[in-house]
């Protein structure tokens, strides 16, 4: 017979090689947002989507765990650690292995989410600068011809 700690592992050990592959995928999409290669950065994200659904499967077969035992879904893992009867180190270790790899998914993803808005912010600022170039003054002497030409630098105020 399983016990809920050995069921348990397994579960937890699968979410963390799955994590572990979603954060190499992380990894691979910052190059991808560096070197503005939207295709490859497509299939990452694909990539990333089965993965994370692969780990939210894993996390309801984790719940129904506790849900079995009795234990609820919002109880922390350090608390349902704590009160297991018997050894606890491997299953410590591997919770601390879990915190880890989603402490530094989250800052990856947070370096990405940077570079994105920083790169939306450059490309807003081009087409702004392209299209105030080409646009027409409202305010002038009525007496005076508008140039036609398209200058992006040769403002008159």
């Amino acid at each position: 017979m399983v016990t809920f700690k050995e069921e348990l592992m397994r579960i937890l050990e699968k979410q963390l090689d799955l994590l572990i592959n979603l954060d190499r995928v992380v990894v691979e999409k910052t190059e991808l947002i560096i070197d503005n290669d939207v295709d490859r950065l497509n299939e990452m994200i694909t990539k990333e989507e089965r993965l994370i659904d692969k780990i939210a499967s894993l996390e309801l077969e984790r719940e129904h765990l506790l849900d079995s035992w009795g234990i609820t879904k919002e109880m922390p893992l350090s608390t349902i650690i704590s009160e297991m009867p018997g050894e606890k180190k491997d299953i410590e270790i591997l919770r601390e292995k879990l915190c880890n790899i989603l402490i530094s998914i989250d800052e990856k993803n947070k370096t990405n989410n940077f570079l994105i808005k920083d790169s939306l912010e450059w490309i807003e600022f081009n087409l702004n600068l392209m299209t105030n170039a080409t646009t027409p003054y409202i305010y002038g002497n009525e007496n005076k011809k508008t140039s036609s030409k398209n200058n992006f630098f040769d403002r008159q105020v």
